[in-house]
């Protein structure tokens, strides 16, 4: 997590690159984690064939490009404050800004199985192995509404 931040993060958030957002401990102020932010687009065949239909090639998004929490700060549900956090400001710029999803690239399987709690499915013809969660899920799923934080793929009738 370090090495990166040190490198390119700031770096990159003062150039107008990936916006690098920090979620720092209350009591230390050290750096708990972060995840950065930026436009991007997808090939239109990558997506399955039903989320294909009707749209511009290449198909306009969001990239999730890091997502890190230190490793003194694992389990202590600072990922999921930092994905809610980017799920959010996609979702908000995507009403100003056409994005019809968010997309990353996980890392490992665990990164795979923690996206997938959140409703990302593999983008099944990307040459690396990405995935998506659709902005429409994400509205579906009332992730703007305060009173639905912190309980994925739960929904409320």
């Amino acid at each position: 997590m370090n090495l990166w931040f040190r490198r390119h993060g700031w770096a990159n958030h003062a150039a107008g690159l990936p916006r690098a957002n920090v979620i720092c401990d209350a009591e230390t102020g050290q750096i708990a984690g972060y995840v950065t932010l930026s436009a991007g687009q997808i090939e239109r065949a990558a997506p399955p064939k039903p989320l294909q239909r009707n749209k511009p090639d290449p198909v306009p998004a969001t990239l999730l490009g890091q997502l890190a929490v230190h490793k003194d700060y694992q389990g202590k549900g600072y990922a999921r404050s930092l994905l809610l956090f980017a799920l959010r400001a996609a979702l908000t710029s995507s009403q100003d800004v056409g994005s019809m999803c968010v997309f990353t690239h996980p890392l490992d399987d665990a990164a795979r199985g923690f996206y997938a709690r959140w409703g990302f499915v593999d983008l099944p013809y990307d040459p690396r192995p990405a995935m998506i969660v659709r902005m429409v899920d994400l509205e579906q799923s009332g992730l703007g509404c305060e009173a639905r934080v912190g309980k994925p793929s739960a929904r409320r009738s």
